[in-house]
Order: structure tokens, then sequence, then C-alpha cells
């Protein structure tokens, strides 16, 4: 069992990519806002909310991982922004990681990142405005997207993700001139070159 992390500052590609993923691999996609989203329909975007998102997405790994022989597909496709600064972030990834080393499988790190020209047009196009409610006010996801970058380190300082996760397999990849194909041409290969073994007919 696998779990495939992408990694990577507001849109920057992670869930266009990885819902291209699925057609790849025997994995499938679960996206940061579809547990946020899901509560904020009745809560808001309050810290119970986000509570609530870690909570069930660390109970869908824990299910995952103890129960192999009922899982439906061979490995979780994720996506998620890390605030690489933040304390606690990589305390969280470990976790994670753990979960699924400790049951025998292997876990993905795939960094992506755009230049903000790229990122600021990817903000509000139509699939991510259909996909993710909370991105439709789009005067504010653009503002949150451009104040981040000055709270938060969204990209990971050479050698840091191999230092902190160790036996994690990791890469990184720049979007910016790549269509979703080329995107996902070049995490297939990587996958290969790793080991990876279920890959779709």
């Amino acid at each position: 069992m696998e779990l495939i992390l992408i990694v990577g500052p507001q849109a920057v590609g992670k869930m266009t990519v990885g819902k291209a993923l699925e057609d790849k691999i025997d994995a499938r996609l679960l996206f940061n806002h579809e547990t946020i989203d899901l509560f904020a329909r009745f809560i808001g975007y309050g810290p119970d909310t986000f509570r609530l998102s870690e909570q069930v997405r660390l109970d869908l790994f824990k299910a995952f991982t103890s129960s192999p022989e009922s899982n439906t597909v061979g490995g979780i496709i994720f996506t998620v922004v890390v605030g690489f600064n933040l304390e606690g972030e990589f305390d969280t990834l470990r976790e994670w990681s753990s979960m699924f080393h400790e049951a025998g499988g292997a876990v993905y790190f795939i960094e992506l990142e755009a230049d903000l020209n790229e990122r600021l047009r990817r903000n509000t196009s139509d699939y991510r405005l259909k996909m993710k409610p909370s991105k439709r006010n789009t005067e504010f996801s653009t503002q949150e997207l451009l104040s981040s970058m000055n709270k938060h380190r969204l990209r990971s300082l050479p050698k840091e993700v191999e230092k902190e996760l160790p036996g994690v397999h990791y890469t990184r990849l720049d979007t910016t001139q790549l269509s979703v194909g080329e995107s996902v041409e070049y995490i297939v290969a990587w996958l290969k070159e790793t080991g990876y073994k279920t890959f779709c007919p």
C-alpha cells in the first residue's frame, strides 16, 4: 500500500495532477479541500472545521493501513499545502508516513512548484472553482495566495525533506511550463524508477 503526497503552494496544480494520476496508478485521490469543505458546509471555516478535517484524514490513513485486505485501491493520493517553517508540520508528515511504513507500505513525496503569475492564473480556473467552493470568492483566494507567501515558507530547502522524512521517496517538479499530461508523465516515470509497482494497464 502506498501514500502519494502531492505537496506545494496554492494553485500549483496539486489536485489537477493528482486527479490525472488516478488514471495511471492503482490509487485514489483525496485532495485537501474535500474534507475541509465537507465540514465547512455546516459550520463554516473556523477552527472546528480544520480540527475535524485533520481528524478524518488521520482516521482514514489508520483504517487504510490497518485493514489492507478490505481496501478498494492500493494507495491514497493526498494533496496538501505544507508550511515548511511551521512548528509541527514535519511531525504530522512523519506521523502519516510512519503509519504506512509500519504497515509495510511506501510513501512518495512529490513537491510541485510554479511561478507566481502562473499560479495566479490557475487560481481562477474553471476546474479549480468547480471543485473547491471556498475558492469561488476569487478576490479573497487571490489575497490568501499572496499573503501566505509572506507568512510561510511553502517550498522545502535542498535535502530538507530527505533529512526530516527518512525512508520517504522524494522528487520536485516545476510545472510552470508543463501541461497536466507532461507533469503526470514525469511522475509516472519517476515512480517506476523508485520501484513503484501498481500501475494501471
